[in-house]
């Protein structure tokens, strides 16, 4: 049986549960505490401390892109990507646009707002199951400032997020337009773009943005329901139409 390593709340990681259910990969998901996990996974044997990490058919594998090329070599054919060349290629080009320039802003925006607002952390220790979740919220204060500094979750990085949003966007509704996702078979790239667009949804600053939009429906089409909700943390002026 496969084993995946996630977080609960972590968007690349449903992306990778969601792809093994649609290769119909028998699999156990391990849900680490968010803090622990880079050592947890290192002592599992990977090489990095990142989710998802997955071990299928005894090879570990990290990240969203790693994992969803090892399900579609493992088969059946043509479950993650199509068959056609040219349609595999935008499918490609979609997956890891999402990767590297859409995946990051939720988790983002999610560790600026940990690294400053001690309630928050409080609800992140509750939903990672970690006990006496007010001392545990305290004690995690260095931790996620350093997540903040890594993922370079500052003040003029998360409003530039926020500024090009729109425009991200607006290439998730074109991709669906043209049929690159949004079939009624969900390929890699849709579980990327739609488990992000997702986890922007259950932040209640950016729903505004994205509710009417083509890839809000997207996004409730690949995670009906998310889990855990993000409140508002954003200043006054830094998002809206």
């Amino acid at each position: 049986m496969a084993k995946l390593y996630a977080i609960s709340f972590s968007h690349p990681a449903l992306a990778a549960r969601l792809m093994l259910q649609r290769a119909g990969i028998e699999h156990e998901v391990v849900d680490l505490p968010m803090g622990l996990h880079s050592l947890l996974l290192r002592g599992a044997g990977f090489a990095g401390g990142t989710v998802p990490a997955l071990v299928l058919d005894g090879r570990k594998v990290q990240g969203s892109l790693e994992i969803s090329r090892a399900i579609e070599a493992r088969g059946p054919d043509g479950i993650l990507f199509p068959a056609e060349p040219r349609a595999r290629l935008r499918v490609e080009e979609a997956e890891r646009w999402a990767e590297a320039e859409l995946q990051p802003i939720p988790r983002r925006l999610f560790r600026w707002a940990l690294a400053r607002d001690g309630e928050l952390r409080r609800w992140a220790a509750r939903m990672a199951g970690l006990p006496f979740p007010r001392v545990t919220g305290a004690l995690m204060k260095p931790l996620v400032a350093r997540f903040a500094r890594v993922s370079h979750a500052d003040d003029p990085t998360v409003r530039a997020d926020l500024e090009r949003l729109p425009g991200l966007l607006d290439r998730v509704d074109a991709w669906i337009a043209d049929g690159t996702i949004g079939a009624a078979e969900p390929n890699a790239a849709d579980f990327q773009i739609g488990t992000t667009v997702s986890a922007m949804l259950a932040m209640e600053d950016l729903a505004p943005e994205i509710e009417g939009r083509p890839g809000a429906d997207l996004a409730r089409h690949i995670v009906p329901a998310y889990p855990g909700k993000l409140p508002r943390v954003l200043p006054p002026g830094w998002v809206g139409r």
